[in-house]
């Protein structure tokens, strides 16, 4: 098998590097950083050596030995990378809320979060000086994520400002598969978040910040010309500014599986570069003396890849965006050298190049989701292209007809695999996924590609002339088209099929099978089916735990008979409703009575505030061996019970949430911080 494909051997260089990247952030402890550098040194020496002088034995001659050995070099490859990254970035963060304090920080970006609320901004600051505070350097955070009203910030990107804040520690996730906030800002650089408690003060302006000030502009003059919900999905599709757009539009967006046209990727970026491509080589076509003497092919790709390059800039450097211009200038460069890269090594080039710089991407649902679908299209078109091509120009007579059935096809075929790639993930991320993708994307892919992009891309362009008024209506009747088919479908039976986050087997395999489906050519690749359909015992499998504790003790909740019975309605809220989508969108249900007793010795005591101490201690008397749980402070008053056995709001500040599971071979406790382990982005 392996002999068969020496080529397609590169093409697992990258899938090693993720593997070596995942095996590092799933480790409980920081690993050295010197003996990574020294296994990943010794190996390269060790395969420079055995490739020099053992080259011609009978081992070092067999394809699975040397495929193995530079598999093995590729997963410490990526689990070095990750470990230099983390190291390099060293970003201090916030252990304790400092409250009512000054501070002068660098305004780098401010964002909308939502229509609903269309007062409310929130910024990031970098270069952070604080005021009255002992010396810090180095251990109090150098850019923060504040929360304020627009009335308390009169500045743009680029402006320092003097603010009073209240900052806080980042918070920890919800569940233990839940998203994790502290990982992702420590690798964005940001180590606290905040909220304005008076209006900031502009001190100076800086002119080092001109992309954020330019992309902040650009942002605000497509709202002003396309005002409301079409220019908030203006500036999405051009600047990646999401924030603004409401809850229900995006919820409509992701019913209707498009949910992907929102975010910049591959399909916007091949659109401008495509876009750009067409109009510079026929606009230099209509010139006689150029098309005859002069490539003007590869000046169109020159342009395509400025323009492209630009776009990838303003947009603001999203993982997806970043993995569509690497292939696009993979592309153009094939046009301007006279070779076709359109293959499955230009997608490999790109993962390898996205995650040596920024290995933390793999963990990203955008990366997830663009290299999916890339990969399984690349590989259905490997193979199922040049039939469909052929069929289309086999006969020029019937081409007429023929070209619009092919593109039809290509659109159905396109939607399809890129639906079946991306499923997976979706499932495990957004715990939902849609039965009208189909027809959703059969909508939305043409309505983007011939309308929406092309008349955006002219629009913004016209802004250097003042902007022309009827390329805007154009472009946001375009948008609104789009807003409504998405809202249309999203209406349709089986648009929104809420589903439990699955175990992490089932992401594992499927990823595992598609791979190997998709990487290989021959029949062995379909060997990739068995872990996939292995994969769906897991779907269905409940791996989810039974109790929920809070852990800062707001709430508490327990599943039972397909509800998640709260012991708190307005109390941490945001933890119940995350517990209630992990399970699939459990109906909550209000706490039964303040103590719950339930089998195997286990007892709820959802305590009101101030706790009746009366009461608890006469359930402890009660039952002396049974375990307890609550999220108020017990401990001193249930005596009965052993300590070790007392779970309450002191071991929760301590230890963080708390999960139990019940099964009938016992119960099993598990607490966040022991099971997220001691990393450079965790809290002490």
């Amino acid at each position: 098998m392996l002999t068969q494909q020496p080529a397609r051997w590169f093409l697992w260089w990258p899938v090693g590097m993720a593997l070596g990247i995942l095996l590092y952030f799933h480790l409980p402890q920081e690993p050295s950083l010197a003996l990574s550098l020294g296994i990943l040194g010794f190996m390269v020496m060790g395969v420079a050596f055995g490739h020099y002088f053992f080259s011609h034995t009978k081992l070092f001659s067999s394809a699975g030995f040397r495929f193995c050995l530079y598999s093995l070099l590729s997963i410490i490859l990526g689990f070095s990378l990750a470990n230099i990254r983390t190291v390099y970035l060293r970003t201090p963060l916030l252990t304790k809320a400092l409250k009512n304090i000054q501070l002068t920080g660098t305004l780098i970006d401010i964002e909308h979060p939502d229509l609903k609320k269309p007062d409310k901004r929130r910024f990031i600051l970098s270069n952070i000086d604080y005021h009255n505070l002992a010396e810090t350097k180095g251990k109090l955070p150098t850019k923060i994520r504040i929360n304020a009203a627009k009335t308390q910030v009169q500045a743009v990107p680029g402006d320092r400002i003097r603010c009073q804040v209240t900052l806080l520690p980042l918070s920890p996730p919800t569940t233990l598969q839940g998203y994790d906030f502290q990982r992702q800002a420590y690798f964005a650089g940001i180590g606290a978040v905040g909220r304005l408690e008076s209006a900031c003060q502009l001190v100076s302006n800086s002119p080092k910040t001109q992309l954020y000030q330019g992309r902040y502009h650009l942002t605000q003059a497509l709202r002003h010309r396309l005002p409301g919900a079409t220019g908030e999905i203006a500036a999405a599709l051009i600047t990646g500014d999401r924030t603004g757009i409401p809850k229900e539009i995006r919820q409509h967006f992701t019913d209707a599986g498009i949910a992907h046209i929102l975010a910049i990727s591959g399909l916007h970026v091949s659109l401008v570069a495509a876009i750009i491509f067409f109009l510079i080589r026929r606009s230099l076509a209509c010139i006689p003396v150029l098309a005859e003497n002069f490539f003007i092919k590869k000046w169109a790709a020159v342009v395509a890849i400025i323009a492209t390059g630009f776009y990838l800039a303003i947009s603001g450097f999203g993982f997806p965006a970043q993995r569509a211009f690497i292939m696009t200038l993979l592309v153009m460069l094939g046009i301007l050298l006279d070779r076709n890269p359109l293959s499955m090594r230009t997608l490999a080039i790109a993962a390898i190049v996205i995650l040596s710089l920024y290995p933390e991407s793999i963990l990203s649902i955008s990366f997830q989701l663009s290299f999916a679908a890339v990969v399984a299209l690349v590989a259905v078109y490997e193979g199922g292209y040049k039939p469909l091509k052929n069929w289309i120009y086999q006969d020029e007579k019937k081409q007429w007809y023929r070209r619009p059935i092919g593109y039809g096809a290509g659109i159905i075929l396109t939607t399809l695999v890129a639906t079946l790639a991306t499923t997976p993930f979706i499932i495990h991320t957004f715990n939902r996924f849609t039965l009208q993708a189909m027809m959703g994307n059969l909508i939305a892919i043409p309505l983007t590609s011939f309308w929406i992009m092309p008349t955006a891309v002219l629009a913004v362009f016209s802004l250097n002339f003042g902007g022309i008024e009827w390329l805007f209506s154009l472009w946001g009747l375009g948008i609104r088209l789009l807003m409504g088919s998405a809202q249309f479908i999203a209406g349709l039976p089986g648009a929104a099929i809420l589903v439990p986050t699955p175990h992490p087997a089932f992401l594992g395999l499927t990823s595992i099978g598609g791979l190997w489906l998709c990487l290989w050519q021959h029949r062995y690749r379909w060997w990739g089916l068995a872990p996939i359909l292995a994969s769906l015992a897991f779907l269905f499998y409940d791996c989810h735990p039974d109790i929920y504790l809070a852990g800062d003790g707001s709430v508490m909740a327990y599943s039972y008979q397909g509800s998640l019975y709260v012991s708190s309605e307005g109390r941490g809220k945001f933890y119940a409703e995350q517990w209630a989508r992990e399970r699939g969108g459990l109906p909550m249900k209000p706490w039964p009575s303040d103590t719950l007793m339930l089998k195997m010795g286990i007892i709820l005591i959802a305590a009101p505030y101030p706790p009746s101490y009366t009461f608890i201690s006469e359930v402890c008397d009660q039952h002396p061996t049974a375990w307890v749980f609550s999220n108020a402070s017990i401990l001193q008053r249930c005596h009965a019970v052993q300590p070790q056995k007392v779970v309450d709001r002191h071991h929760l500040k301590q230890k963080g949430s708390c999960f139990v599971y019940l099964r009938q071979t016992g119960s099993c406790i598990i607490y966040l911080k022991d099971f997220l382990g001691q990393r450079p982005w965790r809290l002490p």
